[in-house]
């Protein structure tokens, strides 16, 4: 048995002497092989991205894809990993450990990108807190994951600023450059996948920096057993070394494939030798690279060499290395965490954002308490006659729109920059989309509903609004659940809408004709029929005949005084009659409450909806 593991190992690992690599004999599933066959990737307009490309990618190896321009590096790496393939169609056959498993090798791999998709307002240990949380299996005990998290800040050398806030390049200050994509390797090293995509890990990087991510790449492979392909543009030439094998693209196809000394010698045998004192990458790189001034030349050089290259003893041996490894073998299925973990991590994370940026959190209740005080100034003391009723009407329907307004565009400001982490967590399979939207409107909805107690309790004696508990609290509850009803109209919205602009445009007329449709500006009865319908869906309709009954039907306004000079005609002399005027019913007081929730369950259900048909085209 340990002969034929070592056997196994020989052959996975070929990328290197065995004698000299560290990883040991383990156990064949945790050692994974990629294949790609005979790729083919074109557009709708027919044009090829992609022609015949094949490859392998075996544990211990550290394999750069390389290329000019529209070489289709990228294009490669997204073909393996099933991403970002919307309009374009695919032929060929991936392969892990021999199975074709048709929708890339997500499930088995991590995919390292950019690290701008971090919450800046976390720390670093925090981060990998939650990320623990999301990626590890069902049945990880809180030390085991504590005890996760700790080896990979020290396999990343982030011991140093782990209590440190991420930050947003740019925007707000905090980790390094190096840190970041240390923190973005780590992200991936949570659950110890066997393979791990790369796409331009020292982009933005110093030369120290970049030498220092690329050594980790190789130590982890060389350590580890991981199968590391990374796509990467004008590495140094003490970075290119590094490298166990390089994959040259050109128009598509592949230039070469193999070691780097190997490269050297077969460019050099098709006539292309590396001058002295010049960086081999920067050589190749050029060499294939489609000239403006002269294409037709250069497409005929990189077909010649793509041509000799399928001829040459290096290609037959690559072919050989994917027949010795195409054999089936079995993989170790990667579980996510149960459904609850799921939500209680993605609730965690967002309320700590929530809570630590100062743009939802502090300001907004701030602007509330503003706003409550300016109500009750602005109104205050008012007394119970025509011009107080009026103005008792003003205010209460002010209330209405202050939550209104305050609360979409709010949420319309911040969901937005959710959306990319999103899609890579969900092509990442690491929570369905569910979970992310159930934890969002989780995470808003304790914000949404004390800003609203802080507008209520802030104005409501000022104002002179009946000193009664029970009115108070039915008061409160009202803008509670007018403010729940924005806030699922937001939140769906910025879920459905491509961009922050679109769902802005849109929320816009939306407001307009709920607004116009609530009561105040129209009264409901002498509506069009063909516009009747809309106060049905609207909160401005429900929210202020409930605040209107609510408060007139209180004893103080049981006499209302008319002015002397007054038609008595157009004198409402008590609260009821007020009520009756703008055709409100009394009994609607708390019906309205329940068509309130009622019609925010049915929006988050449509904002889902179209979040999940977004997401999925996005693919």
């Amino acid at each position: 048995m340990d002969s034929a593991k070592n056997e196994t190992s020989k052959t996975l690992l070929s990328a290197r002497d065995t004698e000299n690599n560290d990883i040991g004999v383990r156990e064949q599933d945790n050692l994974v092989t990629l294949q790609w066959r005979n790729l083919k990737v074109t557009t709708k307009a027919g044009r090829v991205l992609l022609n015949g490309v094949s490859g392998c990618a075996v544990p211990g190896e550290v394999i750069a894809l390389m290329g000019a321009s529209g070489a289709g590096k990228t294009t490669l790496l997204n073909t393996l990993l099933q991403r970002n393939l919307r309009g374009l169609q695919v032929e060929g056959e991936i392969l892990v450990n021999g199975q074709n498993i048709g929708k890339g090798v997500t499930s088995v791999s991590a995919y390292v990108q950019q690290e701008d998709l971090f919450m800046g307002t976390l720390t670093v240990k925090e981060h990998l807190d939650i990320q623990a949380k999301l990626r590890l299996p069902p049945g990880t005990s809180t030390t085991a994951r504590a005890t996760r998290v700790n080896e990979v800040m020290n396999e990343m050398l982030l011991e140093k600023p782990r209590d440190s806030r991420i930050g947003v390049p740019g925007i707000k200050k905090g980790i390094s450059g190096g840190e970041m994509k240390r923190l973005a390797f780590a992200t991936e090293m949570i659950n110890n996948p066997p393979i791990i995509f790369c796409d331009e890990p020292t982009t933005g990087l110093d030369s120290h920096m970049s030498l220092q991510v690329v050594k980790t790449l190789e130590q982890m492979a060389l350590e580890k057993g991981k199968t590391i392909i990374c796509t990467i543009h004008q590495p140094s030439s003490e970075v290119f070394e590094i490298f166990d094998k390089v994959v040259f693209l050109a128009q598509g196809r592949i230039a070469f494939h193999g070691a780097i000394d190997e490269a050297i010698h077969h460019f050099s045998s098709c006539g292309y030798q590396v001058p002295d004192h010049t960086n081999p990458a920067d050589y190749f790189i050029d060499t294939l690279a489609i000239k403006p001034s002269e294409a037709e030349a250069c497409k005929s050089r990189c077909q010649e060499l793509c041509d000799k290259f399928e001829k040459s003893f290096y290609n037959e041996r690559l072919t050989k290395l994917m027949d010795q490894t195409k054999d089936v073998r079995a993989m170790t299925p990667h579980h996510s965490a149960t459904y609850p973990v799921l939500l209680y991590a993605l609730f965690y994370r967002y309320m700590l954002d929530n809570i630590r940026n100062p743009a939802i959190m502090k300001a907004k209740l701030i602007q509330k308490l503003f706003m409550g005080l300016f109500i009750g100034t602005l109104f205050y003391g008012l007394e119970t006659d025509q011009d107080g009723l009026a103005s008792y009407k003003g205010a209460l329907f002010y209330y209405i729109s202050e939550l209104t307004y305050s609360t979409i565009f709010g949420i319309q400001a911040f969901m937005p920059a959710d959306y990319p982490p999103l899609v890579r967590e969900y092509d990442d399979r690491i929570y369905p989309i569910s979970a992310y939207y159930i934890a969002k409107i989780c995470s808003f909805l304790p914000i949404f509903t004390v800003d609203g107690i802080i507008l209520v309790v802030s104005s409501y004696f000022l104002v002179g609004f009946p000193s009664d508990f029970g009115v108070f609290l039915r008061q409160i509850f009202t803008c509670m659940a007018i403010e729940w009803n924005v806030a699922a109209l937001g939140i769906a919205v910025c879920a459905t809408a491509p961009s922050y602009a679109i769902a802005v445009t849109v929320t816009g007329p939306l407001l307009t004709v709920f607004s116009l449709t609530g009561g105040l500006f129209t009264n409901i009865a002498e509506m069009p029929a063909w516009i009747n319908w809309v106060q049905y869906l609207s909160w401005f309709r429900y929210g202020y005949e409930s605040l209107v009954v609510n408060q007139f039907q209180h004893d103080q306004f049981a006499n209302i005084t008319c002015n002397a000079n007054m038609n008595e005609q157009l004198c409402e002399k008590s609260g009821p009659i007020a009520i009756k005027n703008f055709s409100f019913d009394t009994a609607n007081l708390y019906t309205n409450w329940v068509a309130m929730i009622y019609l925010t369950i049915i929006i988050y259900i449509v904002g889902y909806m179209g979040l999940v048909r977004r997401v999925i085209a996005n693919r």
